[in-house]
């Protein structure tokens, strides 16, 4: 079940993604009016959206929302799981999917997802294009297990927002590996670059709210100005 304050959260993400919101955020007594909600739940709200580096807290002033310090560029913000629809995005993203495989998991997918070897899998490769060009490679596995329905159609859009909408899945956690990859024959005869050409991979691994592992990708970047950011909180100083 979501709660109010995450309910809350999501709106007042979506309003800042989607520009509704691009400077300051209303008060917080305005946030209490408008979704009829004590002043803990609103601020536990902000706090998401804080914790996800959305927005900024100024004492004495207010929450704003917290543009990207490189504004031209394409931004990835790996904390929200919107990927590039927030922060600056300049173009959106379109998908082609080359691959979308029912395979069953060997060990070495079977230890990552911690499933049973032969346990079933979707298996989805996709180019992704920006403005016309190339902007990733991606290769992703789904555990059928809990996402038992997947189609071209819905694969050359947003696998996320339709798992979210339609199994009610809610990612809480991630694992995030951003490493520098060299490409191999079969990547660079997709991409149409050189075998082993360096670009940036990053491994994710997505988690259910009970902590079990649903969703493994690996995505190799090829845009030129991207951006990749994370809002950092040290609590342990």
């Amino acid at each position: 079940m979501v709660l109010k304050y995450q309910e809350i959260a999501n709106s007042l993400a979506d309003k800042v993604n989607n520009h509704e919101y691009t400077d300051k955020l209303p008060s917080e007594g305005e946030l209490m009016t408008e979704y009829g909600a004590s002043r803990n739940t609103i601020r536990n709200s902000l706090d998401i959206l804080y914790n996800q580096g959305l927005i900024k807290r100024i004492q004495g002033s207010g929450y704003f929302v917290n543009t990207a310090l490189h504004g031209e560029d394409y931004v990835m913000n790996l904390a929200n799981k919107v990927g590039m629809n927030s922060l600056g995005v300049k173009y959106p993203i379109t998908s082609q999917v080359l691959k979308l495989e029912s395979i069953e998991a060997d060990e070495k997918l079977a230890e990552i997802l911690e499933c049973e070897v032969g346990a079933p899998v979707y298996y989805i490769q996709r180019l992704r294009h920006s403005n016309n060009k190339l902007y990733a490679l991606e290769k992703t596995y789904y555990l059928k297990e809990f996402i038992p329905y997947l189609s071209k159609e819905i694969c050359e859009k947003s696998i996320f927002k339709f798992i979210i909408e339609n199994y009610h899945i809610s990612i809480k956690n991630a694992d995030e590996y951003v490493t520098i990859y060299n490409l191999s024959d079969e990547e660079a005869k997709i991409t149409d670059r050189e075998s082993g050409s360096p670009t940036i991979r990053i491994e994710e691994l997505n988690y259910l709210k009970n902590e079990r592992p649903f969703n493994y990708s690996r995505t190799c970047y090829f845009q030129d100005d991207l951006t990749i950011y994370y809002h950092v909180n040290n609590y342990l100083n």
